[in-house]
């Protein structure tokens, strides 16, 4: 009869598919610019839970939610991109291999989400 927890891989846990986005901006011609966001190529990952404590104020109008989002190592995602989950936006606060691994491994993206209307 097989483990579930030592015959499981880490990519049989990323059961969710992120899209994400970075900005290009361009001047405007009136001092300003505009925003185009262009999507990545599509990656498996696996969202966090949100802690006991987020849980309990979620729905405050003040409240934020962090999440991490688990992924595999060749994912290329930088600060400030977002990351789509469905109809969710998670703005990038920060990529991290724990550890300091350079190879194996996984990332861990910390992001907020967002209600943000692209």
């Amino acid at each position: 009869m097989p483990n579930l927890i030592t015959d499981n891989t880490f990519t049989d846990m990323l059961v969710d598919t992120f899209t994400p986005q970075t900005v290009t901006r361009t001047a405007d011609g009136q001092g300003g610019y505009t925003d185009a966001w262009t999507d990545g190529a599509t990656f498996a990952g696996r969202l966090s839970i949100l802690t006991t404590a987020e849980m309990m104020i979620e729905d405050k109008e003040t409240a934020s939610a962090t999440y991490k989002i688990f992924c595999e190592t060749s994912v290329d995602v930088d600060a400030d991109d977002l990351v789509k989950l469905s109809t969710r936006t998670f703005k990038v606060l920060g990529v991290q291999r724990p550890s300091n691994l350079t190879t194996d491994g996984h990332l861990e993206i910390k992001v907020l989400e967002i209600d943000y209307d692209l």
